[in-house]
């Protein structure tokens, strides 16, 4: 339990996100839990005697919440050599045969403190390797660690289910006491046999565990599901390994693939989601499905843009994430945000990203009744940046267009300091 005392955090801005910024605002924070929000003048007559940190210029918001990433990859995969998706996931896979444990570790160390250097403090990560839980734990860090599944041979689905099981028993164990959760990602509906995807049914049916799903990624995806053919068993399929396809259900959508197969009964985070149409985001709302929206990655990768303002309307959750170093040059969530706005110009609001990058996020990890925005009995997990370029004719996109990762001051997690830059009084 965190006993730490009553504090005080005053700020040139405030951003509640589920109300309007607040010019020279505050925050009390008590146990690790915000206890109040509102003008300076009026906390700090609320609360005289209690410890203050004065943040002077800076802007304070929740802790950024990364919904999806894949720290163990390492950045500077080449571009495809045709430009394609497969491409570019057979270069990955061919990488990754190379890299020794060290190397992953490594990767997820470097990426763990981007994360907190950026003020992300909330993440969901797909391990590959079980290289990120480590140092996931180690920076104090919530979230939800998903531990990948795939496989192209049903008369190995059986055998893949229970190493899966055993392996996030023991991660389970691993991060007892700490802020993280640990789910199941199961790859994607091409990289997984029926006979998998329905053993990943019986698992996560048992369990209740949280789960993501990489769907409706890209065109080849769609192709493959529709029709059986393209360059995913034309070239993904050789080179893991698997010379015949396994036979599958052909369908019109991956969303409605997945629901025939019982997968959507797991109210999965669905990862990209891009090639969805109007009656994908039907059964995704009726599903209770929410999405990890990552626009830098599908402009490089997933030859469309994801119907994100069809997502709002429809009330599915949508959350930022940076998915991996393979696909984007930085982890920084400031980045996504402004990808967001531009790929999205006049369709949605700096308001509807910022809150992507913090209770959208929140929602697409489940974690929303704890964090992702400066509400009174909320976990106190704040971020503070520098705001001197912040106007109030249109404070929330200043504060996108104008910070970078390099902006951040402080972040907290349960009202513990996890990453500084300010030095002195202001951080106690």
């Amino acid at each position: 339990m965190n006993n730490s005392p009553m504090r005080l955090l005053t700020a040139r801005w405030v951003f509640p996100v589920t109300a309007p910024p607040i010019p020279d605002g505050a925050v009390a924070i008590r146990a690790g839990e915000i206890v109040a929000v509102g003008p300076r003048t009026q906390l700090v007559a609320d609360y005289p005697d209690v410890d203050r940190w004065d943040l002077e210029d800076a802007a304070l918001l929740p802790g950024l919440v990364n919904c999806h990433t894949h720290l163990e990859l390492p950045a500077g995969s080449p571009a495809a050599a045709d430009g394609t998706f497969v491409e570019w996931l057979v270069g990955v896979i061919e990488r990754g045969r190379q890299l020794s444990a060290e190397v992953q570790a490594a990767c997820a160390q470097a990426g763990t403190r981007a994360l907190l250097e950026s003020g992300t403090t909330c993440v969901g990560e797909v391990t590959t390797y079980g290289q990120s839980l480590g140092p996931l734990l180690r920076a104090g860090l919530r979230g939800v660690v998903y531990r990948e599944i795939l496989g192209l041979s049903p008369a190995e689905a059986a055998g893949r289910c229970d190493a899966a099981r055993g392996d996030m028993d023991r991660m389970r164990q691993t991060a007892l006491g700490s802020l993280l959760t640990i789910g199941l990602s199961p790859h994607s509906p091409y990289s997984l046999s029926e006979a998998l995807l329905e053993g990943c049914n019986a698992l996560v049916g048992a369990s209740g565990i949280p789960c993501c799903i990489h769907a409706a990624e890209s065109r080849e995806e769609g192709e493959f599901l529709a029709t059986g053919g393209g360059a995913i068993p034309r070239r993904l399929y050789p080179a893991v390994g698997c010379t015949a396809a396994p036979p599958r259900r052909p369908a019109r959508s991956p969303i409605e693939y997945l629901d025939a197969l019982g997968a959507l009964t797991w109210r999965p985070l669905v990862i990209h989601a891009v090639h969805v149409d109007e009656g994908d985001c039907r059964r995704m709302a009726d599903r209770g499905l929410r999405v990890a929206h990552c626009p830098r990655s599908n402009a490089r990768l997933s030859g469309g843009t994801a119907p994100v303002a069809d997502f709002l309307r429809h009330g599915i959750a949508v959350g930022l994430g940076t998915d991996s170093l393979a696909s984007v040059p930085t982890l920084d969530l400031w980045d996504e945000m402004r990808a967001c706005l531009a790929a999205h110009r006049g369709q949605v609001t700096p308001a509807d990203v910022l809150a992507m990058a913090t209770l959208g996020g929140a929602r697409a990890l489940g974690l929303s009744d704890r964090v992702g925005s400066l509400e009174v009995g909320k976990q106190a997990d704040l971020t503070a940046v520098s705001g001197r370029g912040i106007t109030a004719t249109d404070p929330i996109g200043a504060l996108i267009l104008g910070t970078q990762g390099e902006d951040v001051l402080v972040s907290l997690v349960e009202g513990e300091i996890r990453h500084r830059r300010l030095q002195g009084a202001v951080c106690g």
